[in-house]
């Protein structure tokens, strides 16, 4: 049974828990949001020494997972069990197994367990990666034994527990996920300010809550968000280096864009971040040039509250990019964002690596990097 992150959520709070439950898809944000929902429905913080436990993939095995799930709680109901990097469980052990042909009885352990769970555990497995995390450059490194004991692992693992999708949101829900999260600290946010969010960071769901928290700071004894107030936060300040960057991009010059992304990094922010605003700015400036002609652009109505010197400023980034370029750069912009989100290689590297083929032509290709 596959269900929403949303539909566990409504799940927890009428405690109506399962035992086993496996989580996938690419939004760690709500993941973690979830996670941090059943730990306070189950868990007191007196007891959560004896009640919780953390298990990572890569360091452990069946045999530990099992043992944690089997151990009853301590002055409570239940215990909480969670297995991080669940794709990297037996690690240690499997390649050894495949050549001792233990595969199959490898598996029976684990599923021995899934047929009969404790009643007193709920146990977490929680993926990193998506679905397709066999296919990634990692997984492809690895013997075709292995590969194919992945998608066993994962398949008996789908078979006995409840799959909650966290798949990424796209911009309208994210829109809808900012409002509610506002909501639930007991602050509104004007419509405005969620579409000036988004054009600075994108639809990544962690940083525009460490920014939301830095705004409700802010705020005092106000409880309305507008867009000056995230200006006052990040905005100003991100804008204007994203502008930064784009100037550099357009000039050719890669000392400067790799020192721009540098401190960008430094300063906090994500390199996923980094590139869903450079798209983004990029989109803003590509439809001043009509480059998508038929196609809506969704900037139009936020161009529309920009003050004119931003739209200005915008123009002259404009004259700096033919349409021929600003095509190409998209067409690259849409193979890192896939590579980000479904190769094993560091988003850091993949963003200079960016830089280096828009200034120079030097970049290594993408799909040269994921063979």
């Amino acid at each position: 049974m596959v269900i929403t992150s949303h539909k566990l959520n409504r799940e927890i709070e009428k405690g109506e828990l399962r035992n086993l439950y496996l989580f996938s898809g690419e939004e760690l944000f709500l993941k973690e949001e979830s996670l941090s929902k059943l730990k306070a429905k189950l868990i007191t913080p007196e007891k959560e020494a004896f009640n919780y436990n953390i298990l990572h993939g890569f360091e452990t095995d069946y045999g530990q997972i099992i043992a944690a799930a089997q151990s009853f709680p301590m002055f409570a109901e239940k215990r909480l069990v969670v297995v991080k990097h669940a794709e990297e469980m037996e690690s240690h052990k499997l390649e050894e197994r495949i050549e001792n042909k233990k595969l199959d009885l490898l598996l029976a352990t684990l599923e021995n367990y899934l047929k009969n769970p404790s009643p007193f555990t709920i146990l977490i497995f929680i993926y990193n990666e998506n679905r397709a995390f066999w296919d990634t450059p990692m997984e492809r490194a690895k013997s075709k034994k292995t590969k194919e004991y992945r998608r066993k692992e994962f398949k008996l693992l789908q078979n006995y527990c409840t799959e909650v999708s966290f798949r990424r949101l796209s911009e309208s829900k994210v829109e809808t996920w900012i409002t509610e999260y506002a909501r639930d600290n007991n602050y509104t946010i004007t419509p405005e300010a969620i579409s000036y969010l988004i054009d600075l960071l994108g639809t990544d769901l962690t940083a525009i809550a460490n920014e939301l928290q830095k705004s409700f700071i802010a705020l005092g004894e106000r409880r309305e968000i507008g867009v000056v107030d995230i200006e006052g936060s990040v905005g100003r300040i991100h804008s204007h280096r994203i502008y930064e960057l784009t100037n550099a991009i357009g000039t050719k010059n890669i000392a400067q864009s790799l020192k721009i992304l540098h401190r960008m990094i430094e300063d906090g922010n994500k390199p996923l971040s980094i590139l869903n605003s450079l798209s983004r700015h990029l989109t803003k400036i590509a439809s001043l040039k009509d480059v998508r002609k038929g196609k809506p652009s969704p900037q139009r109505e936020a161009e529309k509250r920009f003050k004119s010197n931003a739209q200005e400023r915008l123009a002259r980034q404009a004259a700096i990019f033919t349409p021929e370029e600003l095509a190409s750069i998209f067409q690259y912009l849409s193979s890192v964002d896939i590579a980000c989100k479904t190769t094993s290689l560091k988003h850091q590297f993949l963003l200079e690596n960016l830089l280096m083929e828009l200034c120079q032509g030097k970049g290594v290709k993408i799909n040269a990097l994921s063979r």
